[in-house]
């Protein structure tokens, strides 16, 4: 009786088995990222894989070389599942082949500035995550009692910092989304309602205060962005042009010394930096796959959520998108607080269209000749004509 007993027993185990199946392990889905807050983006991922026993893996790399490191992937189809990138690759839609997101994935409290940045062509081509990316000045008060508010006040105290061995101003020199915000204070812009405008009497302007800054010794033009980092934090830079992802990290390495500031005038013209948002995208292939799809449409939720937009403002100061986060922040900002947000209210919008990438790699390559010595009038007609070839091919059918 007992081993008939203990036959149906296994019988019924082995029915049972068969009726429920053990459920599949979610796929582990990978994201790169270039945003130098890394840490920020690290935390996020950890709580979601937590919150919902998922599995993505972060891997960061270098800004400037994303970019290339994700056209090239796209070309051998070894794309990530998931790439948050900075809202104006999204004219690059095509060429990453990005997956369009369903229109329901977009929670009605997105700010409708933060979902410009992610419309094209009529679709919208990744979730806003954060956004700012505008720049600030930053200075030490252990050298600096009131800071400038015009770039010609810095003739009076170039020659005794330079007499103590410190620099008036570090940023990195040759970083055109630095050098915009020089265009921008005298009226231009890189594109202007889709089209690429860099032969302007604008850039003429910008070229020419750019290269005043280096006569006057007011900057090291051979300064890249960790040296100028580096020298800000060891106190032999008086003043630091950097973003509002480096707010936090000064924050913690200067404590009281440092000090937040508008970007100075040049002479009456107040100075704009461009703004943009970081954007988490899909790689069409991942949108495809029945499995890992409703891990991206998890993690697109949570990213939205009010909570989470705090935390990512609390942990790295990156401004939310969310319209609720963003309205608690705002509402009692320490006084440097106040300042990066006043500076991302006088910021410029940066496009996202195709034209915007163009104009970015037209401007790189002029500037290098620009350097050489050639005119400020001939670099804008430069620039333009690089700019112009390079659309008319990528336009091309």
């Amino acid at each position: 009786m007992s081993r008939k007993r203990s036959f149906y027993h296994l019988l019924l185990l082995c029915l049972f088995a068969l009726s429920h199946p053990l459920q599949a392990q979610e796929p582990e889905l990978e994201l790169w990222h270039s945003q130098q807050a890394g840490y920020v983006i690290d935390d996020v991922i950890a709580r979601f894989n937590q919150e919902g026993n998922h599995r993505v893996r972060v891997t960061q790399i270098e800004p400037g070389k994303i970019k290339a490191d994700l056209l090239l992937a796209a070309q051998a189809r070894g794309l990530p599942d998931l790439m948050l990138i900075p809202s104006d690759f999204i004219g690059l839609y095509r060429q990453m082949t990005l997956a369009p997101l369903p229109a329901e994935w977009f929670s009605p409290a997105l700010m409708a500035s933060a979902l410009r940045y992610v419309t094209l062509d009529r679709q919208r081509w990744g979730m806003p995550m954060m956004q700012g990316n505008h720049l600030m000045l930053f200075y030490n008060k252990a050298l600096v009692s009131t800071p400038v508010t015009q770039w010609q006040q810095l003739t009076a105290i170039t020659p005794a910092l330079k007499a103590k061995g410190v620099d008036p101003v570090s940023w990195p020199y040759h970083d055109m989304y630095y050098f915009a915000a020089f265009l921008h204070t005298f009226g231009g812009s890189p594109v202007t309602e889709g089209r690429i405008t860099l032969d302007s009497p604008a850039m003429v302007q910008a070229l020419e205060a750019y290269r005043t800054v280096v006569s006057e010794q007011w900057v090291d033009p051979e300064c890249d962005y960790d040296t100028a980092l580096a020298r800000f934090n060891e106190g032999k830079s008086a003043y630091l042009i950097n973003g509002d992802w480096a707010f936090n990290d000064l924050v913690k390495n200067m404590g009281d010394k440092l000090g937040v500031a508008l970007l100075p005038r040049w002479q009456s013209h107040p100075m704009h930096s461009m703004s943009g948002a970081y954007v988490l995208g899909a790689s069409r292939w991942a949108m495809d796959d029945e499995d890992r799809q409703p891990v991206i449409k998890a993690l697109m939720a949570f990213i939205q959520r009010q909570d989470i937009q705090q935390f990512i403002y609390h942990q790295g100061a990156l401004l939310p998108v969310n319209q609720q986060a963003f309205t608690a922040i705002s509402r009692r900002p320490t006084p440097q607080e106040k300042v990066l947000l006043e500076q991302f209210t006088l910021s410029t919008p940066m496009p996202s269209d195709s034209a915007m990438s163009i104009a970015w790699q037209a401007m790189e390559k002029g500037f290098e000749r620009f350097k050489e010595g050639i005119s400020a009038a001939d670099t804008a007609r430069y620039m333009q004509q690089l700019a112009d070839q390079q659309y008319r091919q990528v336009k091309a059918p």
